[in-house]
């Protein structure tokens, strides 16, 4: 299921209708029959219902409930003079978004047990995003296959090719970790790897400049790997990204970026403090501001492009506190198994580094764009595709606890073994 998942993301376009402006796309349909089993699994089979131990659980459980909260919170208490923006069912589908991405997370989480599973995941990512970079390239340089290829795919409601979200990141990232970490990988393939990477890079940083969100999360988890393999690397690929980043060619166009777009996104962070100050407790709601935007000034009216404003504006100091501490527990507890695993030059580690550097590549994005929570107006449910991946490959990591020997007791320290059941 999970495999199937990553795949429909990359290339199926195929969605549900309706009725309103946003399809419910093959995705979310096979996350929802999958986390479905799952649940119903442990009801029939296990008899509990029980999570393995990670520090995240908690932190995410809380914040699911908060977003159910913080619908029924907002309708409660919204404005006498405010109108739903859209059709009714916007607000539910976007809780059902919020809630089900989550889940995707635990589902990876818990039903990961084997570490042949999770390679293959990744090895599936890998794939699918050698064969998104080579068509995209390919039209972007003009040749003639890919190009003729890339314009019958866009004119076909079946097949694409998603290149948009943080694919780049997972490539990059996962592609450095088991070339520059796994000594047991020949050192053909991890050559190749390089180059795998350095298609990546060249994508982000040349093809797709203008675009931030496409590049710069993908060389925070770039840096992060180069960290976790050597120091002197480290500063090595810094000096080269200072430099690169200097180039006219760049700076051209990043001024033209910031000229376009930064000034409008602190308009757009200003625009919506005038909703979310007076709704700081649990937000108004999933996609709830846009609806207080049209009621109150519609002509001011722009997304935030930004899920830190995005979750508190939604879920409130509530729903932000939760997301955080999910956030900080993903990292800390990928940084401890990171560190029994130190120096393994296996598998497992370099994995385990890959995930480590994309949560840093998603800390950033998350101030980039709604990447991780797709805003119902801007990328409307179908953006569910773009941002399961992360939450399956971070919670992948999890998938590596049976492989791990804590040294201080039997079952592992403390901030590992509490559970959840």
């Amino acid at each position: 299921g999970l495999l199937a998942i990553v795949l429909v993301g990359v290339f199926v376009e195929y969605s549900l209708p309706t009725g309103t402006g946003s399809n419910i796309v093959l995705g979310l349909v096979l996350s929802v029959a999958c986390v479905g089993m799952w649940i119903l699994r442990m009801a029939v089979l296990d008899k509990r219902f029980t999570l393995r131990p990670a520090p995240t659980n908690r932190p995410l459980l809380a914040f699911m409930a908060t977003v159910a909260v913080s619908w029924f919170w907002s309708r409660a208490f919204r404005d006498p003079l405010v109108v739903e923006a859209g059709h009714p069912l916007v607000s539910v589908a976007a809780a059902v978004v919020m809630i089900m991405l989550p889940a995707c997370y635990l589902l990876a989480a818990n039903t990961i047990s084997s570490l042949r599973w999770l390679v293959a995941l990744v090895w599936t990512l890998l794939g699918a995003g050698l064969v998104v970079v080579l068509v995209d390239l390919g039209a972007w340089f003009g040749v003639q296959p890919a190009s003729v290829l890339l314009r019958a795919i866009r004119a076909n409601r079946l097949v694409t090719l998603n290149a948009h979200g943080l694919l780049s990141m997972w490539c990059l990232s996962f592609a450095l970790a088991l070339a520059l970490i796994n000594r047991r990988l020949s050192k053909i393939a991890r050559g190749l790897l390089l180059l795998y990477a350095g298609v990546w890079a060249y994508w982000g940083y040349v093809a797709r400049v203008t675009w931030l969100s496409g590049w710069v999360p993908a060389f925070t988890a770039a840096a992060v790997v180069a960290f976790c393999r050597s120091k002197k690397l480290f500063v090595a690929l810094m000096i080269v990204i200072v430099v690169g980043v200097g180039r006219p060619y760049v700076t051209t166009h990043l001024e033209a970026e910031m000229e376009e777009s930064g000034e409008t996104r602190w308009q757009a962070y200003v625009v919506n403090w005038r909703v979310t100050g007076k709704h700081i407790l649990f937000g108004t709601g999933p996609a709830g501001y846009a609806s207080y935007y049209m009621s109150y000034f519609p002509h001011e009216a722009m997304a935030t492009h930004s899920n830190y404003l995005d979750i508190i504006s939604q879920t409130g100091i509530v729903g932000s506190a939760f997301f955080l501490w999910f956030l900080g527990a993903q990292a800390w507890g990928g940084y401890r198994i990171r560190c029994v695993l130190q120096d393994q030059g296996d598998m497992a580690e370099s994995l385990t580094v890959a995930v480590l550097a994309a949560t840093g590549g998603c800390a950033v994005a998350l101030g980039l764009g709604d990447w991780l929570l797709p805003f119902a107006y801007t990328q409307t449910i179908m953006g569910f595709d773009l941002a399961v991946l992360n939450w399956i490959f971070l919670g992948a990591i999890w998938g590596l606890r049976r492989h791990v020997n804590f040294p201080s007791t039997e079952s592992g320290p403390r901030f590992l073994t509490k559970g959840v059941s």
